[in-house]
């Protein structure tokens, strides 16, 4: 499956093919393997000059109104970037800032305050790290953000200035997705947001950590059957025996269906109704997180041992598919509120 394919054929659909292009080429020319090691070496997983690199590709402000330097487009244009995001790791708050931010900043009426905010963040001047209540207990890339957008259970919205956070940095399993408790030292400033927009931006940041596990899922196959293939055993590759097939056959149809609910998630926020919306995101991230972890487990197993050890790259994608697969709703919680769901709307029916 080329980059592309992840994106149906149609002319409508040209432009986001395009995007996906846009996105392979960088991140594969900024954001190989090479690079996240130097980010590890370096202890910092954020890259100022790689965030630079897409804000200038027009990828960051994808979604920022047209009004503040952005292309306006809606958020299925960038379900495409997400995956390829998650197929080359890449350390960056893609999601919280170019997607969930600007979603809750571009749909505030408090215009004197989100305007500069999502003029910097089009400039990749800034970056905005988001805290969904309950979803997000622990806040990514915290201290190296600019401004937290702090989401209450109740959809108060409230915006911090970096310099009023006290930010504890957690040790965390991914080194390269930082995670950091997160104190506010004031009350913030209190932004005007419909309750419409934080919970389309809450449900745009649950399918596109689907669509970032998709594209992670993808790249645990491509380098297990890489592997598989020029790994000999018995004088043949042990990808020609029937036991590896099966579970490589079995990670291929995992990653394909995870692309396609995760891609088709994010396409229903904007086209769905808010209800439709809500259970295609959870459905789509408690699949694409239960699929992640069996291709992690399969990806281990047909590596071998040299597949966790530090020196090879596989562990990178592990570990990102674990945290990933614990934020923005673990794959029991998603799946406990969707059977939650489903018994009200049948008793609802009975009377």
């Amino acid at each position: 499956m080329t980059a592309t394919s992840i994106i149906p054929p149609g002319a409508a659909d040209e432009d986001r093919r395009e995007l996906v292009r846009l996105t392979t080429d960088l991140l594969g020319r900024h954001s190989g393997t090479e690079h996240l090691r130097e980010r590890l070496d370096a202890g910092q997983a954020h890259d100022p000059r790689l965030w630079a690199r897409l804000a200038e590709a027009g990828l960051v402000s994808a979604l920022v109104p047209e009004e503040h330097g952005g292309a306006g487009l809606d958020p299925s244009y960038v379900s495409g970037v997400l995956h390829e995001l998650g197929r080359h790791a890449t350390p960056e708050p893609f999601l919280e800032t170019a997607v969930v931010a600007v979603t809750l900043l571009a749909g505030s009426t408090d215009t004197a305050y989100a305007g500069p905010w999502l003029e910097r963040i089009t400039a990749g001047e800034v970056l905005v790290a988001v805290r969904l209540g309950g979803l997000t207990p622990h806040v990514v890339h915290a201290a190296d953000a600019d401004l937290l957008l702090d989401v209450a259970d109740d959809g108060t919205v409230r915006a911090h200035d970096a310099s009023d956070l006290e930010v504890q940095e957690l040790a965390a399993l991914d080194a390269l997705r930082p995670l950091a408790l997160v104190r506010p030292g004031t009350d913030g400033v209190l932004l005007a947001v419909p309750p419409a927009v934080v919970e389309r931006a809450r449900l745009l940041a649950v399918a596109g950590a689907a669509c970032l596990l998709a594209g992670a899922t993808r790249a645990l196959l491509d380098q297990t059957v890489d592997y598989v293939t020029v790994r000999h055993q018995f004088g043949r590759p042990v990808g020609s025996f029937q036991a590896v097939k099966h579970a490589a056959a079995d990670m291929a149809v995992m990653s394909e269906m995870t692309t396609s609910a995760a891609l088709g998630a994010l396409d229903a926020v904007e086209v769905s109704t808010p209800e439709d919306a809500r259970r295609r995101a959870w459905a789509a991230k408690a699949y694409a997180g239960d699929a992640a972890a069996r291709a992690n487990v399969s990806a281990l197993q047909l590596h071998g041992g040299i597949g966790f050890t530090w020196e090879y790259h596989l562990h990178l994608w592990l570990k990102r598919v674990m945290s990933l697969a614990a934020s923005y709703g673990t794959t029991s919680a998603l799946r406990r509120e969707l059977a939650r769901e489903l018994v009200d709307r049948q008793r609802e029916r009975r009377g």
